[in-house]
């Protein structure tokens, strides 16, 4: 089994989708060998090399892909390099180990699309590989929006035997086309199938990254999670702190959480500067919350803890895993959406399938004058648990399609 994934660098999101697959294989088709190609395949191997017993970790797609500029370049070049080894020898082995997979598997996320024009070679050189070898190769979970140039994304993909995606604007943008296609949601669906690496006995399963922690000091009242890459950080800051000043939750009873480690706490450190001033009416009622009280979770603790979500939550994200995974477990919340077509489809994509939580603009909060624009605090819960088994359930008939067990 060859996985391709985003991972490593590294985002909670796209480590949980992959751990997902990782723990599917392990009790779906035991003994079976993985490789993994990421774009850092170092930090991966400390991240997961527990999930599996017989997983490696390479890089050989996205070194390819990585030398190129744009879409059109990307496909001709991977194509080749991945077709005659000698193009770029010093991958020679990395190629051949490719090529040499039964099923290539592009598990899910948003790196196909013209946010990463260049990973389209990522997928053609995963085609190119099945085209040559026999291999069976699938995509799954795939956001594919935006995207400016329709015939080239469908041109990387005629080497891919079945794609699915995870929210209709990718559907409808493959409408029409020769690729077999489905909607079928997020990976992260399947990430939940196992319990979050959890045992009957309630334990998590020694190796497995946990997706929940319940723990009372870090699961608190309030949840943040703010990016700052693909967004006006100095925007969503101001948003942020117009929103908590209005909800008045004091410090104590907030955690931050980072999923990506270092860009996740710089908007929630501009917050706290402005807590310090007095300024305005929003800086003097920031200060009355003593947000340095608030607990700040890390990435290496979320990874190794879990994401601190519970029923009677309140949540504030810009981050779309983060709904996805605690909208699943219960929790009110509010996602902000950022002005990002990239982003605003993926919120709409759970909104689509289910989840109460409201979304709101960060630009028009953060142009209003009084709290009309910021919403209140939310209480609507996640989404319906029958909702969440269905989805779960979904995501684990799709996987067994896909990977039939071995007979003994």
């Amino acid at each position: 089994m060859y996985l391709v994934a985003p991972a490593g660098h590294p985002n909670h999101g796209d480590e949980q989708l992959l751990a997902g697959w990782l723990r599917y294989l392990r009790h779906r088709v035991p003994g079976t060998p993985v490789v993994v190609d990421c774009h850092t395949p170092g930090q991966a191997a400390v991240l997961h090399h527990a999930e599996h017993p017989d997983v490696l970790f390479t890089d050989t797609l996205w070194r390819l892909a990585g030398e190129c500029t744009d879409g059109d370049e990307a496909l001709a070049f991977c194509r080749s390099a991945v077709a005659d080894p000698g193009v770029r020898p010093a991958l020679a082995s990395g190629i051949d180990l490719l090529r040499s997979a039964s099923v290539i598997h592009l598990i899910g996320g948003g790196y196909i699309n013209d946010q990463w024009p260049h990973h389209l070679g990522v997928v053609a050189g995963a085609g190119e590989a099945g085209r040559l070898s026999g291999a069976r190769v699938v995509a799954t979970g795939q956001g594919l929006t935006p995207c400016g140039d329709t015939a080239l994304l469908v041109d990387a993909l005629r080497g891919v035997d079945w794609v699915s995606v995870r929210d209709e604007a990718s559907r409808d943008l493959l409408a029409g086309s020769n690729v077999p296609l489905a909607l079928t949601g997020d990976d992260g669906w399947l990430a939940l199938s196992s319990g979050g690496g959890v045992g009957a006995d309630g334990r998590p399963v020694r190796g497995d990254h946990p997706v929940y922690s319940s723990a009372p000091d870090v699961a608190r009242d309030l949840v943040l999670c703010a990016q700052s890459d693909l967004v006006d950080s100095d925007v969503l800051a101001d948003a942020v702190a117009r929103i908590l000043a209005a909800w008045r939750v004091p410090g104590e009873r907030i955690t931050v959480v980072e999923s990506i480690p270092g860009g996740d706490r710089v908007v929630w450190d501009e917050v706290c500067a402005r807590a310090e001033t007095d300024d305005d009416e929003v800086g003097r009622a920031l200060a009355d919350l003593h947000l340095t009280r608030a607990r700040f979770v890390p990435f290496q603790e979320l990874w190794a803890a879990g994401l601190p979500a519970r029923p009677g939550q309140s949540w504030l994200t810009t981050r779309f895993h983060p709904h996805l995974f605690a909208a699943a477990r219960g929790a009110s919340g509010v996602a902000i959406r950022t002005g990002s077509a990239y982003y605003d489809v993926k919120h709409g994509s759970l909104t689509a399938a289910g989840s109460p939580w409201e979304l709101v603009d960060a630009y028009e909060i953060a142009d209003s004058f009084g709290a009309a624009a910021v919403p209140p605090v939310p209480s609507a819960g996640g989404f319906e648990p029958a909702t969440v088994a269905d989805l779960i359930a979904a995501a684990r008939d799709l996987a067994d399609e896909l990977y039939p067990e071995r007979r003994r």
